[in-house]
């Protein structure tokens, strides 16, 4: 470090007003020290599907309860049993089923290539699976549409085929996140951060994990709702036109199984190590501020993209002066794009706390819900099984947030201490 250069201390720099901290000539900026993260149990991609599956079929198949179930217990019912399964088209269950499924059989295959193939044979051989196992389910599929549209109105088959316009719109014409959930890089390798002096290169990062976590967004976002609509709303349009339902409880039960599957999928396919990654990243990103009053502001300097501004520069760039607000400022002044990404990734824990309240808050609705005198039985057998697995939801959420909370305070702390130099 040349002589005479120093870094200002956290202490003394949040006390600097905005239009008053100019770019100090010999001002060396520091690379942000990260705080070592633990390991956290996360389950594995089998074990979250196994459950993911368990808990939309048994959505699903509360779904069928509320369309058809049947008054058995009065003395001059024709019916024995809770419910009218003669109802029940056998076609529209093997569709929902599946759907639902496709990943935990492939994942199952998968497992049973990786035990018993030589390495060097297992992508080839997976690739092959995939691609068999995507013919058969289409053949499938398409046999079961053929069915279930000679009992109902040709219009119905878009109820079927509706996800598969958005599906195209949001991964285009490919197969793998059909099956898989995690997107890795273009290179094949899972996202990771570099602690990297180079102006370039921070950007660079930042726009790769940008494009990781766009995707892993549309893919929690599908796939929930995928599971909402063939759990939950698929059975209500193909009901028949007699039966009658409470329209208010289906649409709650489709409203509370996508919360619930939004949730798993999110704490799933966002762990604390892939958000730390993340938040690393930001640290090193920084964040510029738009300063309004451009009057006497002591500016000297514009805005250079290989250059590693210390926080407190002011920099013009373009017709407007910004600030420095990191403790290093990469970022490209102005730029939407880098302002959100630092927004959010700063302190992740901010967006588990947010994640936490809505799943309180769902858990505690269905709770009250459950209180309530009058319901039916078909209504307590309901709110008490999804109950069971927004338990383990919630739970996984509590335990993210209070370490990420204790982990990003502890780092904070950290930075706070560091002595001048």
């Amino acid at each position: 470090m040349p002589s005479g250069a120093r870094r200002l201390p956290r202490t003394v720099r949040s006390t600097l007003h905005p239009a008053v901290v100019p770019l100090v000539s010999g001002l060396e900026p520091l690379a942000p020290k990260h705080f070592p993260f633990p390991n956290t149990p996360v389950d594995n991609d089998l074990t979250f599907e196994f459950l993911m599956f368990l808990y939309t079929i048994i959505a699903a198949g509360l779904q069928f309860l509320q369309l058809y179930r049947s008054v058995w217990w009065l003395p001059h019912s024709y019916n024995n049993k809770s419910v009218n399964f003669y109802l029940i088209d056998i076609n529209l269950v093997i569709f929902i089923f599946i759907i639902l499924s496709r990943r935990l059989i492939y994942l199952l295959g998968c497992r049973v290539l990786e035990r018993w193939l030589p390495e060097k044979f297992l992508n080839g051989t997976c690739l092959c699976y995939r691609m068999f196992l995507f013919g058969f389910m289409v053949v499938m599929l398409s046999w079961c549409a053929y069915e279930i549209i000679q009992n109902h109105a040709i219009v119905n088959i878009f109820y079927l085929c509706y996800p598969i316009s958005v599906y195209v719109i949001l991964f285009g014409f490919t197969i793998v996140p059909f099956f898989e959930l995690v997107s890795c890089n273009v290179d094949g390798l899972p996202p990771l951060h570099a602690c990297t002096s180079n102006a370039a290169d921070i950007r660079s990062e930042v726009e790769n994990l940008k494009g990781n976590f766009n995707g892993r967004m549309k893919q929690i976002l599908f796939s929930s709702v995928l599971n909402a609509y063939y759990a939950g709303l698929l059975p209500c349009c193909f009901a028949q036109s007699f039966v009658y339902y409470d329209t208010n409880w289906a649409t709650q039960h489709v409203i509370f199984l996508w919360l619930s599957c939004f949730a798993s999928y999110a704490i799933h396919i966002l762990p604390l190590r892939y958000c730390d990654i993340l938040h690393r990243s930001a640290l090193h990103l920084g964040y510029w501020d738009k300063v309004e009053t451009r009057s006497h502001l002591p500016v000297t300097h514009t805005w250079q993209e290989d250059v590693l501004w210390p926080f407190g520069s002011l920099v013009r760039h373009g017709r407007d002066i910004y600030r420095g607000l990191g403790e290093i400022n990469a970022a490209e002044p102005g730029n939407t794009m880098y302002a959100r990404f630092f927004t959010i990734f700063w302190n992740p824990s901010i967006v588990l706390a947010g994640l936490l309240a809505i799943h309180v808050a769902l858990v505690l609705f269905q709770l009250t819900l459950l209180l309530r005198s009058y319901f039916y039985w078909y209504n307590i057998v309901s709110v008490t099984l999804l109950l069971f697995f927004n338990y383990y939801t919630l739970f996984k959420i509590g335990r993210d947030y209070l370490i990420s909370q204790k982990v990003y305070k502890a780092e904070q702390a950290m930075h706070d201490k560091l002595p001048e130099t």
